[in-house]
């Protein structure tokens, strides 16, 4: 069952968990929200405060300013939200497009960040020619225009994981609400612009990066792999049989990949 949405610094997320425990921040990707995150908030919401945004654009969270805004530019607004509910540290999981968001976030908050889980990450294209980039842009800007929210995720709900998957987390990904066109398409641009890879370089922090060995939306060497390789302190590990969304695809595996980093992030140097 999912929490109630609430609402601090002008945007929306959910939470679990006692305040008192680790905070657990998860940032959810393009076409998700924070209901994306729905078998998290139980199982680790026993070890952590859990809270799970719903991106600026996105839900109830007011759009950010900027027509293009950059990864920074959520990073800051992603810090607005951490000091409204007065957590000063905390674990952050990502997945695909959140990626950006919380890899630049560690960047600029260093003293902010325990550690990152970085699930299916996008790299970002920004590390791509300036044709190709634009050309990305305007191909996923003009098909959700077209399609239309709802009719976009049905249609990407059978090409972001295996044949095979359970028909729960394929009607799971078909959900729109909460996803709004507007938001998406400045998360797209944001997407065009950053190149994550080089934002890892500058984190010191333990990285823990899970990709599916099937994720053909984010292929692993062309993302998780050039993350993992410029990150100072950062693991890969490949899920077979796995495609883009691990923590709904294998969320047992997922969620105790989060209580090992846990334990990673406190051991003695």
């Amino acid at each position: 069952m999912l929490p109630e949405r609430q609402t601090a610094a002008d945007i929306s997320y959910r939470e679990s968990g006692r305040r008192d425990l680790p905070a657990l921040v998860l940032l959810h990707g393009i076409g998700s929200t924070s209901a994306g995150w729905r078998l998290q908030y139980g199982p680790l919401g026993e070890h952590f405060r859990v809270i799970a945004w719903d991106a600026p654009g996105y839900a109830s969270s007011r759009p950010l300013p900027a027509e293009a805004p950059t990864a920074e530019a959520y990073a800051h607004a992603l810090a607005r939200l951490l000091e409204a509910l007065g957590i000063q540290k905390a674990f952050v999981g990502t997945n695909s497009w959140g990626t950006p968001t919380g890899v630049a976030f560690a960047r600029l908050f260093p003293e902010r960040v325990r550690a990152l889980i970085l699930g299916g990450p996008s790299a970002g294209w920004g590390w791509l020619p300036k044709d190709e980039r634009e050309k990305r842009l305007h191909e996923r800007a003009e098909r959700i225009r077209k399609m239309g929210v709802k009719k976009m995720r049905e249609d990407d709900a059978a090409t972001l994981v295996p044949k095979g998957t359970r028909a729960e987390v394929i009607e799971w990904i078909k959900g729109a609400e909460g996803v709004n066109a507007e938001g998406y398409i400045q998360a797209l641009r944001m997407m065009a612009s950053v190149d994550v890879a080089s934002e890892a370089a500058l984190v010191g922090c333990p990285i823990k990066v899970l990709v599916g060995d099937k994720d053909t939306r984010t292929p692993p060497d062309t993302n998780a792999r050039r993350i993992a390789a410029a990150a100072p302190n950062a693991t890969l590990t490949l899920l077979p049989n796995c495609g883009h969304l691990p923590h709904l695809e294998f969320p047992e595996t997922w969620n105790a990949a989060v209580l090992e980093l846990v334990k990673e992030a406190s051991a003695p140097a």
